[in-house]
């Protein structure tokens, strides 16, 4: 089924070919026009070859080690300049996973940060560090992220509120470390109870029952941020930083199935067709 890669309207009309003969469309909801290629439109190199880059990129490669597999497997010279477009480009489709498959998320979270490598307009160095801020549950399921210059309350508002937004509802309990931008941040946005534990557990009892709750399991989490992030060495722009973050993110939630009791919420063979039809 097609949809209108612009609106995701399943209402449009057929409107003449190009000078290749690719079926054209015109949505009536938007006006605007789309080929029967969707998002893969005017692109070089086959469907199939851009969503084998796209999946590799989200291991621990380089966009040179993907360009040097692709011509093994697929026996295409890619540029290692196309690999990195091409995340650029279909990264944001890839992020609505969030809106058409939603996940169940836990009613205990944990908030958590970490250094990442950021530039900025000065040199310094040591004015290229920001901040990767992560929220998770229980579950090990990644809520929300958000990368910021400054470690402060408007931040942790930020990513707080974002995580707010997409699971539809407040936690019973947020689980963070000793920095202090939380307290008044989960009392603004989310007005539940807040524990403060880090990495020695701390006993918690909430509405008659009994919680043993340390923030490990957002620590863990960071792990597999830290290995893949140790690849790009850095990023060059705050929001190219969110953009690739996020990009990791699916690949975390969709792809990477945790635990023997864990499904793998999305199959391999069915990702081409998913992105195809995400407007």
């Amino acid at each position: 089924m097609i949809n209108c890669i612009h609106c995701s309207s399943s209402s449009f009309i057929r409107n003449g070919y190009s000078g290749k003969g690719v079926q054209r469309y015109k949505c009536n909801d938007c006006k605007r026009r789309f080929c029967e290629k969707g998002i893969f439109a005017r692109m070089r190199f086959p469907r199939e070859v851009i969503t084998n880059a796209l999946f590799l990129r989200l291991y621990p490669l380089s966009t040179r080690n993907v360009k040097r597999i692709l011509r093994k497997l697929n026996y295409i010279k890619v540029s290692h300049v196309s690999v990195y477009n091409w995340v650029i480009k279909f990264a944001p489709h890839l992020c609505k996973f969030a809106n058409i498959i939603p996940l169940n998320f836990t009613n205990i979270w944990h908030v958590d940060e970490k250094f990442i490598k950021v530039k900025r307009d000065n040199k310094k160095r040591k004015k290229e560090f920001s901040y990767l801020w992560i929220v998770s549950d229980n579950a090990s399921n990644i809520i929300a992220t958000h990368v910021s210059f400054a470690r402060d309350i408007v931040n942790a508002k930020i990513v707080l509120q974002k995580a707010k937004h997409r699971a539809g509802f407040t936690p019973e309990i947020l689980v963070s470390d000793g920095l202090q931008s939380y307290k008044k941040a989960v009392k603004k946005i989310l007005k539940c109870r807040h524990v403060t534990a880090h990495f020695k557990a701390k006993n918690v009892i909430h509405k008659v029952r009994w919680y043993k709750l340390s923030n490990n399991c957002a620590e863990s989490i960071n792990r597999f941020y830290a290995l893949w992030l140790h690849v790009c060495k850095g990023f060059k722009r705050l929001d190219n930083a969110n953009l690739w973050i996020e990009f990791f993110t699916v690949n975390y939630n969709y792809l990477m199935p945790r635990g023997e009791k864990e499904e793998v919420k999305v199959e391999w063979k069915k990702i081409p067709m998913l992105i195809k039809n995400i407007g």
